[in-house]
Protein backbone atom coordinates (compact mmCIF):
# COMPACT_ATOMS: atom_id res chain seq x y z
CA UNK A 1 0.00 0.00 0.00
CA UNK A 2 2.49 2.62 0.89
CA UNK A 3 4.89 1.46 -2.21
CA UNK A 4 1.33 2.83 -3.96
CA UNK A 5 1.09 5.71 -2.39
CA UNK A 6 4.64 6.91 -3.62
CA UNK A 7 3.76 5.73 -6.98
CA UNK A 8 0.85 8.14 -6.92
CA UNK A 9 2.46 10.25 -5.29
CA UNK A 10 5.31 10.70 -7.77
CA UNK A 11 2.96 10.72 -10.99
CA UNK A 12 0.79 13.56 -9.33
CA UNK A 13 4.12 15.72 -8.65
CA UNK A 14 5.12 14.78 -12.39
CA UNK A 15 1.86 15.60 -13.66
CA UNK A 16 2.08 18.90 -11.73
CA UNK A 17 5.74 19.28 -13.42
CA UNK A 18 3.95 18.85 -16.80
CA UNK A 19 1.17 21.47 -15.98
CA UNK A 20 3.84 24.12 -14.91
CA UNK A 21 5.83 23.45 -17.90
CA UNK A 22 3.10 23.51 -20.32
CA UNK A 23 0.89 25.93 -19.37
CA UNK A 24 2.42 27.93 -16.40
CA UNK A 25 6.05 28.43 -17.42
CA UNK A 26 5.06 29.70 -21.35
CA UNK A 27 3.15 32.44 -19.74
CA UNK A 28 5.78 33.81 -17.03
CA UNK A 29 8.08 33.62 -19.60
CA UNK A 30 5.79 35.41 -21.95
CA UNK A 31 4.75 38.24 -20.07
CA UNK A 32 7.99 38.48 -18.35
CA UNK A 33 9.40 39.07 -22.39
CA UNK A 34 6.35 41.56 -22.99
CA UNK A 35 7.46 43.23 -19.85
CA UNK A 36 10.94 43.84 -21.33
CA UNK A 37 9.72 45.06 -24.71
CA UNK A 38 7.80 48.07 -23.59
CA UNK A 39 11.05 48.65 -21.44
CA UNK A 40 12.85 48.68 -24.72
CA UNK A 41 15.34 45.90 -23.67
CA UNK A 42 14.78 43.78 -26.89
CA UNK A 43 17.90 41.42 -26.42
CA UNK A 44 16.21 40.19 -22.85
CA UNK A 45 12.55 40.43 -24.71
CA UNK A 46 14.14 38.36 -27.52
CA UNK A 47 15.27 35.83 -25.11
CA UNK A 48 12.42 35.26 -22.85
CA UNK A 49 9.77 35.51 -25.76
CA UNK A 50 12.24 32.65 -27.57
CA UNK A 51 11.13 30.59 -24.24
CA UNK A 52 7.83 31.41 -24.56
CA UNK A 53 7.47 30.64 -28.40
CA UNK A 54 9.49 27.57 -27.99
CA UNK A 55 7.26 25.84 -25.11
CA UNK A 56 4.10 27.15 -26.79
CA UNK A 57 5.21 26.94 -30.76
CA UNK A 58 1.47 27.18 -32.09
CA UNK A 59 0.57 29.77 -29.75
CA UNK A 60 -0.01 32.93 -32.59
CA UNK A 61 0.14 35.17 -29.63
CA UNK A 62 3.43 33.99 -28.62
CA UNK A 63 4.98 33.59 -32.28
CA UNK A 64 3.72 37.36 -33.37
CA UNK A 65 6.02 39.52 -30.41
CA UNK A 66 8.62 37.34 -30.70
CA UNK A 67 9.16 38.26 -34.44
CA UNK A 68 8.63 41.99 -33.26
CA UNK A 69 11.14 41.44 -30.95
CA UNK A 70 13.45 39.78 -33.21
CA UNK A 71 12.69 42.99 -35.53
CA UNK A 72 14.25 44.88 -33.03
CA UNK A 73 17.35 43.61 -32.91
CA UNK A 74 20.58 44.07 -34.92
CA UNK A 75 20.04 42.75 -37.83
CA UNK A 76 23.34 40.19 -38.11
CA UNK A 77 23.37 37.39 -40.02
CA UNK A 78 21.91 34.76 -37.81
CA UNK A 79 18.68 37.40 -37.15
CA UNK A 80 18.23 37.80 -40.84
CA UNK A 81 18.42 33.89 -41.67
CA UNK A 82 15.68 33.25 -38.42
CA UNK A 83 13.44 35.68 -39.72
CA UNK A 84 13.30 34.55 -43.47
CA UNK A 85 12.46 30.90 -42.05
CA UNK A 86 9.84 32.54 -40.52
CA UNK A 87 8.29 34.56 -43.35
CA UNK A 88 8.27 31.26 -45.26
CA UNK A 89 5.73 29.91 -42.91
CA UNK A 90 2.90 28.61 -44.97
CA UNK A 91 0.49 29.47 -41.94
CA UNK A 92 0.90 32.92 -43.50
CA UNK A 93 -0.15 34.04 -40.17
CA UNK A 94 0.23 37.31 -38.71
CA UNK A 95 3.82 36.00 -37.46
CA UNK A 96 4.84 35.33 -40.88
CA UNK A 97 3.42 38.41 -41.94
CA UNK A 98 5.09 41.02 -39.66
CA UNK A 99 8.42 38.74 -40.57
CA UNK A 100 7.76 38.85 -44.26
CA UNK A 101 7.59 42.99 -44.06
CA UNK A 102 10.66 42.96 -41.94
CA UNK A 103 12.25 40.93 -44.84
CA UNK A 104 10.68 43.85 -47.08
CA UNK A 105 12.32 46.78 -45.46
CA UNK A 106 16.09 44.85 -44.95
CA UNK A 107 16.19 44.62 -48.47
CA UNK A 108 14.36 48.17 -49.19
CA UNK A 109 16.88 49.61 -47.31
CA UNK A 110 19.89 47.37 -48.51
CA UNK A 111 19.16 48.01 -52.31
CA UNK A 112 18.67 52.16 -51.22
CA UNK A 113 22.05 51.49 -49.30
CA UNK A 114 24.25 49.56 -52.36
CA UNK A 115 22.25 51.63 -55.20
CA UNK A 116 20.23 50.38 -58.58
CA UNK A 117 21.42 46.59 -59.67
CA UNK A 118 20.31 43.40 -60.69
CA UNK A 119 21.93 41.04 -58.06
CA UNK A 120 18.98 38.64 -58.65
CA UNK A 121 21.01 37.54 -62.08
CA UNK A 122 23.91 36.66 -60.11
CA UNK A 123 23.57 33.01 -58.38
CA UNK A 124 24.86 29.98 -60.02
CA UNK A 125 22.33 26.99 -59.81
CA UNK A 126 20.23 28.59 -56.93
CA UNK A 127 23.52 29.62 -55.05
CA UNK A 128 26.27 32.61 -54.42
CA UNK A 129 29.29 31.88 -55.93
CA UNK A 130 32.41 34.50 -55.22
CA UNK A 131 35.99 34.58 -54.21
CA UNK A 132 36.58 35.08 -50.69
CA UNK A 133 40.45 36.59 -50.81
CA UNK A 134 42.32 39.14 -52.57
CA UNK A 135 43.99 39.66 -54.98
CA UNK A 136 43.18 36.98 -57.65
CA UNK A 137 45.80 35.90 -59.84
CA UNK A 138 44.85 35.66 -63.40
CA UNK A 139 47.04 33.69 -65.91
CA UNK A 140 46.95 34.52 -69.70
CA UNK A 141 47.93 31.14 -71.82
CA UNK A 142 47.80 32.48 -75.49
CA UNK A 143 48.23 29.76 -78.14
CA UNK A 144 51.31 28.16 -79.51
CA UNK A 145 51.90 28.29 -83.08
CA UNK A 146 49.47 31.17 -83.78
CA UNK A 147 51.38 34.58 -82.64
CA UNK A 148 48.19 36.87 -81.65
CA UNK A 149 48.38 40.65 -82.38
CA UNK A 150 50.15 41.81 -79.47
CA UNK A 151 47.07 44.38 -78.20
CA UNK A 152 45.39 40.88 -77.18
CA UNK A 153 47.28 40.84 -74.38
CA UNK A 154 47.35 44.76 -73.95
CA UNK A 155 43.49 44.86 -74.02
CA UNK A 156 43.15 41.89 -71.62
CA UNK A 157 45.31 43.61 -69.20
CA UNK A 158 43.04 47.07 -69.37
CA UNK A 159 40.11 45.32 -69.40
CA UNK A 160 41.42 43.75 -65.86
CA UNK A 161 42.48 47.16 -64.59
CA UNK A 162 39.42 48.83 -65.83
CA UNK A 163 37.37 46.46 -63.20
CA UNK A 164 40.22 47.04 -60.45
CA UNK A 165 39.93 50.85 -60.54
CA UNK A 166 36.16 51.06 -61.23
CA UNK A 167 35.53 48.64 -58.20
CA UNK A 168 37.93 49.92 -55.86
CA UNK A 169 38.17 46.64 -53.70
CA UNK A 170 39.45 44.25 -56.54
CA UNK A 171 42.92 43.54 -56.98
CA UNK A 172 44.35 40.99 -59.71
CA UNK A 173 48.13 40.17 -59.78
CA UNK A 174 49.25 38.31 -63.22
CA UNK A 175 51.29 35.29 -63.26
CA UNK A 176 53.61 33.33 -65.32
CA UNK A 177 52.07 30.02 -63.01
CA UNK A 178 49.23 28.10 -65.18
CA UNK A 179 48.40 26.07 -62.18
CA UNK A 180 48.50 28.80 -59.46
CA UNK A 181 45.91 30.92 -61.27
CA UNK A 182 42.52 31.53 -59.73
CA UNK A 183 41.42 33.66 -63.35
CA UNK A 184 42.44 31.61 -66.38
CA UNK A 185 42.33 33.63 -69.59
CA UNK A 186 42.64 31.01 -72.92
CA UNK A 187 42.11 30.97 -76.49
CA UNK A 188 40.79 28.75 -79.20
CA UNK A 189 41.12 28.16 -82.92
CA UNK A 190 37.81 29.18 -84.52
CA UNK A 191 35.58 26.04 -84.76
CA UNK A 192 35.55 24.53 -88.34
CA UNK A 193 32.30 24.71 -90.12
CA UNK A 194 30.51 27.21 -87.96
CA UNK A 195 28.69 29.23 -90.69
CA UNK A 196 25.78 27.31 -92.53
CA UNK A 197 23.75 29.03 -95.26
CA UNK A 198 25.30 32.17 -93.97
CA UNK A 199 24.89 31.80 -90.40
CA UNK A 200 27.75 31.64 -87.73
CA UNK A 201 27.08 29.97 -84.60
CA UNK A 202 29.56 29.90 -82.44
CA UNK A 203 29.83 31.44 -78.49
CA UNK A 204 32.31 34.49 -79.22
CA UNK A 205 33.71 33.59 -75.43
CA UNK A 206 32.54 32.00 -72.31
CA UNK A 207 33.68 31.68 -68.31
CA UNK A 208 33.28 28.39 -66.85
CA UNK A 209 33.86 27.82 -63.18
CA UNK A 210 35.84 24.76 -61.48
CA UNK A 211 33.82 23.60 -58.48
CA UNK A 212 34.79 20.57 -56.28
CA UNK A 213 32.08 20.55 -53.51
CA UNK A 214 31.75 23.92 -52.23
CA UNK A 215 35.25 24.93 -53.31
CA UNK A 216 35.83 27.45 -56.01
CA UNK A 217 39.15 26.19 -57.29
CA UNK A 218 38.99 28.13 -60.87
CA UNK A 219 37.66 30.44 -63.20
CA UNK A 220 38.48 29.98 -67.21
CA UNK A 221 37.63 32.68 -69.76
CA UNK A 222 37.83 31.00 -73.09
CA UNK A 223 37.60 33.02 -76.27
CA UNK A 224 38.35 32.38 -79.85
CA UNK A 225 41.37 33.76 -81.59
CA UNK A 226 39.31 35.02 -84.53
CA UNK A 227 35.99 36.23 -85.69
CA UNK A 228 33.85 33.88 -87.92
CA UNK A 229 35.47 34.88 -91.39
CA UNK A 230 38.82 34.23 -89.94
CA UNK A 231 40.05 38.11 -89.20
CA UNK A 232 41.78 38.52 -85.64
CA UNK A 233 39.82 40.76 -83.65
CA UNK A 234 40.00 44.46 -82.97
CA UNK A 235 41.21 46.04 -79.68
CA UNK A 236 37.86 47.02 -78.99
CA UNK A 237 36.10 43.77 -79.75
CA UNK A 238 38.87 41.73 -76.96
CA UNK A 239 38.28 44.52 -74.53
CA UNK A 240 34.51 44.59 -74.64
CA UNK A 241 34.16 40.83 -74.65
CA UNK A 242 36.85 39.82 -71.56
CA UNK A 243 35.48 42.98 -69.93
CA UNK A 244 32.33 41.43 -69.75
CA UNK A 245 33.96 37.81 -68.71
CA UNK A 246 35.67 39.09 -66.03
CA UNK A 247 32.08 39.99 -64.27
CA UNK A 248 31.32 36.40 -65.06
CA UNK A 249 35.11 35.28 -63.31
CA UNK A 250 34.19 37.64 -60.56
CA UNK A 251 30.62 35.79 -59.73
CA UNK A 252 27.93 37.40 -61.86
CA UNK A 253 27.08 34.15 -63.41
CA UNK A 254 23.74 35.63 -65.29
CA UNK A 255 22.94 38.46 -67.28
CA UNK A 256 21.45 42.31 -66.72
CA UNK A 257 18.26 42.72 -68.72
CA UNK A 258 19.33 46.59 -69.35
CA UNK A 259 21.23 47.40 -72.14
CA UNK A 260 23.21 50.00 -70.82
CA UNK A 261 24.93 47.80 -68.42
CA UNK A 262 28.55 45.80 -69.14
CA UNK A 263 26.78 42.33 -68.18
CA UNK A 264 23.37 42.70 -70.36
CA UNK A 265 23.40 39.46 -72.44
CA UNK A 266 25.02 39.10 -75.74
CA UNK A 267 22.91 39.96 -78.58
CA UNK A 268 22.67 39.12 -82.81
CA UNK A 269 24.88 42.37 -84.66
CA UNK A 270 22.74 43.58 -87.39
CA UNK A 271 23.51 42.37 -90.69
CA UNK A 272 26.10 40.03 -89.70
CA UNK A 273 24.28 36.84 -87.98
CA UNK A 274 27.02 36.47 -85.49
CA UNK A 275 25.77 35.82 -81.89
CA UNK A 276 28.53 38.36 -80.14
CA UNK A 277 28.70 41.06 -77.71
CA UNK A 278 30.73 43.64 -79.72
CA UNK A 279 30.34 47.78 -80.38
CA UNK A 280 31.81 49.91 -82.40
CA UNK A 281 33.08 51.54 -79.25
CA UNK A 282 34.71 50.53 -75.97
CA UNK A 283 32.55 49.07 -73.54
CA UNK A 284 32.25 50.69 -69.88
CA UNK A 285 30.94 49.30 -66.73
CA UNK A 286 27.96 50.91 -65.80
CA UNK A 287 27.12 52.22 -61.94
CA UNK A 288 24.55 49.46 -61.53
CA UNK A 289 27.31 46.97 -62.92
CA UNK A 290 29.80 47.78 -59.90
CA UNK A 291 26.59 48.01 -57.42
CA UNK A 292 25.96 44.74 -58.52
CA UNK A 293 29.27 43.15 -57.87
CA UNK A 294 29.76 45.39 -54.91
CA UNK A 295 26.78 44.44 -53.29
CA UNK A 296 27.28 40.39 -54.44
CA UNK A 297 30.82 40.44 -52.29
CA UNK A 298 28.95 41.16 -49.41
CA UNK A 299 26.94 38.44 -49.45
CA UNK A 300 27.41 35.21 -48.02
CA UNK A 301 28.53 32.57 -50.42
CA UNK A 302 27.85 29.16 -51.23
CA UNK A 303 30.64 28.35 -53.54
CA UNK A 304 34.01 30.42 -52.46
CA UNK A 305 37.72 29.64 -52.38
CA UNK A 306 38.36 29.23 -48.46
CA UNK A 307 36.23 27.55 -46.01
CA UNK A 308 32.76 28.61 -45.44
CA UNK A 309 33.28 27.96 -41.60
CA UNK A 310 36.41 31.09 -42.41
CA UNK A 311 34.32 33.72 -43.36
CA UNK A 312 32.72 36.16 -40.90
CA UNK A 313 29.56 36.26 -41.69
CA UNK A 314 28.24 38.49 -38.77
CA UNK A 315 28.26 41.84 -41.00
CA UNK A 316 27.61 39.98 -44.26
CA UNK A 317 24.15 39.88 -45.91
CA UNK A 318 22.18 36.26 -46.20
CA UNK A 319 21.31 35.88 -49.23
CA UNK A 320 17.41 34.85 -49.54
CA UNK A 321 17.05 38.39 -48.09
CA UNK A 322 17.65 39.94 -51.47
CA UNK A 323 17.20 36.38 -53.65
CA UNK A 324 14.34 34.80 -52.17
CA UNK A 325 13.40 31.34 -52.38
CA UNK A 326 15.21 28.85 -54.49
CA UNK A 327 12.14 29.03 -56.31
CA UNK A 328 12.20 32.21 -56.57
CA UNK A 329 15.75 32.86 -58.51
CA UNK A 330 14.28 30.01 -60.67
CA UNK A 331 11.43 32.50 -62.14
CA UNK A 332 13.94 34.81 -62.02
CA UNK A 333 16.26 32.45 -64.62
CA UNK A 334 13.05 31.93 -66.73
CA UNK A 335 12.59 35.53 -66.95
CA UNK A 336 16.65 35.86 -68.07
CA UNK A 337 15.80 32.90 -70.37
CA UNK A 338 12.78 34.90 -71.89
CA UNK A 339 15.07 37.90 -72.63
CA UNK A 340 17.86 35.14 -74.05
CA UNK A 341 15.24 34.41 -76.51
CA UNK A 342 13.55 38.04 -77.50
CA UNK A 343 17.56 39.08 -77.95
CA UNK A 344 18.33 35.89 -80.18
CA UNK A 345 15.24 33.96 -81.09
CA UNK A 346 17.42 31.59 -83.51
CA UNK A 347 19.44 29.99 -81.36
CA UNK A 348 18.59 27.32 -78.83
CA UNK A 349 20.60 28.34 -76.00
CA UNK A 350 17.52 30.34 -74.87
CA UNK A 351 15.18 27.37 -74.84
CA UNK A 352 17.78 25.11 -73.45
CA UNK A 353 18.15 27.50 -70.67
CA UNK A 354 14.21 28.31 -70.44
CA UNK A 355 13.85 24.12 -70.21
CA UNK A 356 16.27 23.87 -67.18
CA UNK A 357 14.34 26.77 -65.00
CA UNK A 358 11.09 25.19 -65.88
CA UNK A 359 12.33 21.51 -64.99
CA UNK A 360 13.90 23.41 -61.61
CA UNK A 361 10.29 24.81 -60.71
CA UNK A 362 8.62 21.29 -61.53
CA UNK A 363 6.76 22.80 -64.57
CA UNK A 364 7.55 19.48 -66.74
CA UNK A 365 5.21 20.15 -69.31
CA UNK A 366 6.80 24.12 -70.05
CA UNK A 367 10.10 22.09 -70.17
CA UNK A 368 9.47 19.71 -72.78
CA UNK A 369 7.82 22.54 -75.14
CA UNK A 370 11.24 24.40 -74.76
CA UNK A 371 13.33 21.41 -75.82
CA UNK A 372 11.06 20.59 -78.78
CA UNK A 373 11.89 24.63 -79.70
CA UNK A 374 15.37 24.17 -79.07
CA UNK A 375 15.44 20.68 -80.79
CA UNK A 376 14.18 22.91 -84.02
CA UNK A 377 16.42 25.33 -84.16
CA UNK A 378 19.54 23.15 -83.23
CA UNK A 379 21.90 22.93 -86.06
CA UNK A 380 25.04 21.54 -84.68
CA UNK A 381 25.84 17.90 -83.63
CA UNK A 382 26.76 20.15 -80.11
CA UNK A 383 23.23 21.23 -79.88
CA UNK A 384 21.09 18.35 -80.85
CA UNK A 385 23.29 16.51 -78.21
CA UNK A 386 22.70 18.84 -75.32
CA UNK A 387 18.65 18.87 -76.06
CA UNK A 388 18.22 14.86 -76.48
CA UNK A 389 20.34 14.54 -73.25
CA UNK A 390 18.01 16.72 -71.43
CA UNK A 391 15.18 15.18 -72.69
CA UNK A 392 16.77 11.84 -71.15
CA UNK A 393 17.34 13.49 -67.73
CA UNK A 394 13.67 15.26 -67.76
CA UNK A 395 11.97 11.86 -68.33
CA UNK A 396 13.74 10.06 -66.19
CA UNK A 397 13.74 12.21 -63.32
CA UNK A 398 9.50 11.98 -63.99
CA UNK A 399 10.38 8.25 -63.63
CA UNK A 400 9.27 7.52 -67.70
CA UNK A 401 12.41 5.28 -68.19
CA UNK A 402 11.28 3.89 -71.43
CA UNK A 403 11.32 6.93 -72.95
CA UNK A 404 14.05 8.25 -70.99
CA UNK A 405 16.11 5.61 -72.15
CA UNK A 406 15.39 6.33 -76.13
CA UNK A 407 16.36 9.85 -76.01
CA UNK A 408 19.36 8.67 -74.05
CA UNK A 409 20.41 6.48 -76.67
CA UNK A 410 19.37 8.98 -79.50
CA UNK A 411 21.96 11.59 -77.23
CA UNK A 412 24.71 8.69 -77.56
CA UNK A 413 24.43 8.11 -81.51
CA UNK A 414 25.33 12.23 -81.38
CA UNK A 415 28.28 12.02 -79.22
CA UNK A 416 29.38 8.48 -77.26
CA UNK A 417 30.49 10.44 -74.23
CA UNK A 418 31.04 9.38 -70.38
CA UNK A 419 27.97 11.66 -69.60
CA UNK A 420 25.65 9.97 -71.36
CA UNK A 421 26.83 6.31 -70.68
CA UNK A 422 26.30 7.18 -67.17
CA UNK A 423 23.41 8.23 -67.89
CA UNK A 424 22.09 5.35 -69.87
CA UNK A 425 23.71 2.54 -66.70
CA UNK A 426 21.25 4.82 -64.42
CA UNK A 427 18.17 4.11 -66.34
CA UNK A 428 18.85 0.52 -67.27
CA UNK A 429 19.59 0.07 -63.72
CA UNK A 430 16.56 1.47 -62.74
CA UNK A 431 14.30 -0.64 -65.00
CA UNK A 432 16.02 -3.85 -64.25
CA UNK A 433 15.97 -3.03 -60.34
CA UNK A 434 12.53 -1.40 -60.00
CA UNK A 435 14.36 1.22 -58.15
CA UNK A 436 14.53 4.94 -58.18
CA UNK A 437 17.51 6.04 -60.60
CA UNK A 438 19.50 9.15 -59.04
CA UNK A 439 18.47 12.34 -60.03
CA UNK A 440 20.31 14.01 -62.43
CA UNK A 441 20.79 17.61 -63.45
CA UNK A 442 19.61 19.01 -66.89
CA UNK A 443 22.85 20.80 -68.86
CA UNK A 444 23.37 23.81 -71.01
CA UNK A 445 25.56 25.06 -73.57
Amino acid sequence: MRNKKIIYALGAVLIAGIIIILVVLPGLFFHKGLSELQNKHFVKAHKYLKIAKNLKPKNKEYQYNYVYALSSLRPVYNIQKEMFQLSQDKSNDSASQLAQVQINFWKSKINKTYGDNYIEQTPYDGKVLRWATFPLRVYIDFPEGDKLPEYYESEISNAFAQWQSSSGFLKFDFTDNKKDAQIAVKFLPLPKNNCKQGVCKYVVAYTEPLIRGNSLKKMTITMYDKDAYGNYFSDKEIYNTILHEIGHALGIMGHSFSTDDLMYMSRAEEGKNIYTRFRSDFQYISAKDINTVTLLYNLVPDITNISRSKIKKEKLIYPPILLGSLEDMQNWKVKEAQNYIKNAPDLPGGYIDLAIAYATLGQKTKALSALRKALMLSKTKDDKYIVYYNFAVLEMNSKNLSKALEYAHQAQQIADTDEVADLISNIEHAMSTKKKPFKSDLISE
